[in-house]
């Protein structure tokens, strides 16, 4: 059974290495892992201001997502170890991300996505409605909306 759990602001590096290893799941290379594990940040502040939620099974982390609230909210993260992908987690776990919008009061969100998991989120209801460059990555990315409810 998942759990999901509040992150702490302490646990910033803790979220960094789930979203790297995440991505090397989709065949990045070891050297652009690297470079993004070296320049990527998580802020205590992020963590503190938006909601932030370790994804558990069995006491252990198996990822996390993120939600950030604004003039455009947003499903900002959401990144499985890759142990833990194809085995049906992205699905509870969405459902649970959209359980957390209703209570909050989101009624759409925006992600922009990691091309491998476009898939994913179309397959769940998001259409896509533009591109977002990313410096990172040197490309464009797809952007998506989703309609909560």
């Amino acid at each position: 059974m998942l759990e999901f759990v509040e992150a702490q602001p302490n646990q910033n590096l803790l979220l960094r290495d789930i979203l790297i290893e995440s991505k090397g799941y989709w065949g990045y290379s070891a050297e652009q892992l690297d470079i993004w594990r070296s320049n990527l940040k998580f802020e205590s502040e992020y963590i503190s201001n938006n909601t932030v939620k370790l994804i558990t099974r069995d006491s252990k982390v198996i990822g996390f997502y993120a939600l950030t609230r604004g003039d455009v909210d947003q499903l900002d993260h959401f990144w499985l170890l890759p142990q833990a992908i194809g085995l049906g987690n992205g699905n509870i776990t969405f459902v649970q991300i959209l359980k957390e919008c209703s209570s909050i009061g989101i009624s759409e969100f925006f992600i922009v996505s990691d091309p491998d998991a476009v898939g994913f989120y179309l397959k769940k209801g998001a259409i896509i409605v533009g591109e977002v460059y990313s410096a990172a990555q040197k490309r464009m990315l797809p952007k998506l909306k989703y309609l909560v409810g």
